[in-house]
Parts: C-alpha cells; sequence; structure tokens
C-alpha cells in the first residue's frame, strides 16, 4: 500500500468526456469519466403516408448485402407498412461518418444484418448502445423439433442487462506492468433495469423470473443488484415468482434443466455468455433474434450478429426473418408478425427445409424464397 503511494497512477486520457469526477485513490487525486449520458435527444417518430420509416443498417460486407436483399423481399411481399432507410457502417463511409447514428435517433427503430469482426465497426455497434441508451437486451430462444435441441418444450427469454461502457477506458496503471481495470455500478441504473424486467414479465404474462448473479465473489456489486431487485419485486407485488441463483448453478441448469426456466436476467456481465449457453442448448445462435431496446429507441439483429464470436461466412436467414418478427411486434403490426412467424415455422418443421448446418440440403436464399412464396398466395 505505501509502494502505491509513492507511485502516482497514470490514468489513461479519456476522450469524448461528458462529465468528470474527482475521486481519490491511495492518497492522490485523479479524474474519471462518469456513465455515459442518459438524456437522449428525441425526435419526433418518423412514420410517413402511414408507413414506419426504419434504419436499415449493413456492413461492406458481401453478408450484409446478402441480408439486406433478404430484408427487402420479406417485405415487399407481406405488404407491411415499412419502408428502409438503408445504410452502410462499412469503412467505406467517409463523407458522413455519423450518418446511420442520426438515422437511428430520426427513424428510432433499426435492422441490423451483417456480421462485422473489424474493431472500428464493432466500435460503431457499442456507440449505438451508448449514445441511445440502449439499456437492455432481449433473447427469446426455443426448442424446434429436428434443430439440435434435446430438451423439448423449452421456451426461454434472456433479458441482460446491456454494457453501457462501464469498463470502457476506467483503467489505470499502478506500477509498471500493471493495469487495473474499473467497474462502476449505480443503483439508480439497476432499479431501472429491474422495472425493466418486471415490468415485461407481468405484461407477457410470464411465470418465473430468475436473476444469475456472483454475489459470493462480488458482495458490494452483485450484492447491491440483489438487494435492489427483492426489494422491488416486495414492493410491486407481481403474480410472477422470482428467484435468486448463483451464476455457476444458473449455467449447470439452463444445460441440464432448461425447463425449469421462463425469464432469466442477469448482468452485462454475465449476460453474453448466458445468452449464448441458452441458445447453444435451443440448437445455436443461428435460429434466433437479439433486441436492444432504450426508453424510446429499438436495434433488432440476428443473434448471430450480435454474438459474432467466429468469422463465419453465411449469415442464417432464421435469425433474419426472426429479427423481422421483433420488429413488426415492437411497431404494434401483431397480425403481420404473427404471420410471418407462422410461414417461418412451416418452413422449418412442415415443410422441412434446412440449411446445410442443420443437416439439410438447402441455402439460405432457398429457406427466405420459400417464406416469401408461401406469403405470396396469401397475399395475392
Amino acid at each position: 500500500m505505501l509502494f502505491l503511494r509513492k507511485c502516482p497512477a497514470n490514468l489513461l486520457k479519456r476522450i469524448n468526456c461528458y462529465s468528470t469526477a474527482n475521486i481519490e485513490v491511495q492518497g492522490h487525486d485523479y479524474q474519471k469519466e462518469s456513465f455515459p449520458p442518459k438524456y437522449v435527444k428525441l425526435l419526433p417518430p418518423s412514420k410517413y403516408g402511414g408507413e414506419y420509416l426504419v434504419t436499415l443498417l449493413t456492413g461492406s460486407s458481401i453478408i450484409g448485402q446478402q441480408g439486406a436483399n433478404f430484408i427487402r423481399h420479406l417485405f415487399e411481399v407481406a405488404k407491411v407498412p415499412v419502408a428502409f432507410e438503408r445504410i452502410s457502417i462499412g469503412p467505406d463511409q467517409t463523407t458522413y461518418p455519423n450518418e446511420y447514428l442520426q438515422s437511428v435517433r430520426r427513424n428510432r427503430h433499426a435492422l441490423f444484418i451483417d456480421l462485422q469482426h473489424d474493431p472500428d465497426e464493432k466500435h460503431k455497434q457499442l456507440l449505438l448502445n451508448i449514445d441511445l441508451d440502449l439499456y437492455v437486451g432481449i433473447i427469446q430462444v426455443n426448442s424446434i423439433e429436428g434443430y439440435r435441441c434435446r430438451h423439448p418444450n423449452v421456451n426461454i427469454t434472456v433479458i441482460m442487462q446491456n454494457n453501457a461502457e462501464n469498463f470502457s477506458k476506467l483503467e489505470y496503471g499502478p506500477v509498471p506492468g500493471m493495469v487495473e481495470t474499473l467497474k462502476i455500478t449505480q443503483k439508480k441504473y439497476i432499479e431501472r433495469y429491474f422495472n425493466f424486467v418486471f415490468h415485461y414479465a407481468m405484461e407477457n404474462r410470464h411465470q418465473k423470473v430468475t436473476f444469475g448473479h456472483q454475489a459470493s465473489e462480488f458482495p458490494l456489486s452483485d450484492g447491491m443488484y440483489n438487494r435492489t431487485a427483492l426489494k422491488m419485486y416486495e414492493q410491486l407485488k407481481p403474480q410472477f415468482e422470482f428467484e435468486l441463483m448463483p451464476i455457476h448453478d444458473l449455467v449447470r441448469n439452463i444445460v441440464m434443466k432448461p425447463r425449469c426456466f421462463d425469464v432469466i436476467c442477469t448482468s452485462d456481465r454475465y449476460g453474453t455468455f448466458v445468452a449464448s449457453i441458452a441458445s447453444a442448448v435451443c440448437g445455436g445462435a443461428s435460429l434466433f433474434s437479439s433486441t436492444e431496446r432504450g426508453d424510446h429507441h429499438a436495434v433488432f439483429k440476428p443473434l448471430q450478429t450480435r454474438l459474432s464470436i467466429t468469422d463465419s461466412l453465411i449469415l442464417s436467414p432464421y435469425g433474419i426473418v426472426r429479427s423481422s418478427i421483433d420488429l413488426l411486434r415492437y411497431l404494434g403490426e401483431t397480425d403481420c408478425a404473427n404471420g410471418l412467424y407462422e410461414e417461418l415455422m412451416n418452413t422449418m418443421t412442415c415443410r422441412d427445409i434446412k440449411t446445410k448446418e442443420f443437416g439439410g440440403t438447402d441455402t439460405g436464399e432457398y429457406v427466405i424464397c420459400d417464406i416469401v412464396n408461401r406469403l405470396k398466395c396469401k397475399t395475392y
């Protein structure tokens, strides 16, 4: 401890600081950035001539172009009142570098279709979460017969707290060769997160909510999550059951007994791998979609795009269709969403049309074409 007093820490310079606060660490004053601003500039909703205007974000890769074509065919044939403003966030976007951000802020809704592995492009995705305050990620996975799910009747909704740049640049080196990274936790943002989770469970009539934590290892931060959740649950008195479960027990039970879960919520510390495990149990990330939501904005994407763990060269059609269904339900076009979901299930189960990933011989284009053709029979 005395050694640290003699060696002042050199905090790395912060860029784009919104506000600063003085803190004292080992007898020295430093500056740190507070949480990103939670007051998002809100523009009027984009709906012209009875059509919703939605931002379609793609990268510059062939996969992004392919995904955009899939989306265009689906919405044209389904005769959905949605028009797209297509914007690339690839390296070729040099004239208006923040055009994608302004478009999502203006339209309030976005579909993000691509598999990006470039650090700069991934940084742009993170900026959407920060600047638009998309503080919740929602992923719904379920078992589908014939798609590598060993447990029938699984239906799990994962609601994770989105990474609000808690770790970004909050680091310093107390001595040469050593770096410490800080995580900032504030009670008011924990309350906002659980308020969303509990009301989501009540509105969708879920029976059980499970919160994964590691309070034994992090008694202050995760302990604050537990105390806040229990207090809010007692105040709301909802009809569903609420339980706290250590993260290692949660992961083991997802694998061994997934039918025991209804809604799983967790902090951003564990959210990504909990979603990965839950989707893997139900067949794989390429089957599902994810939604990143704030109070006024939402971004929809295939789960495969959100995770982007491997350099996959194929974008699954199933996640694209599910992302479109999530968008339609969010916009209130429930009939269109239910019709598209019905055709997706008919293609996947009744007609036994599968991609090679799931033991079939069909391409992603063929899966989309089959859905499109069946929609044509209903709409024309």
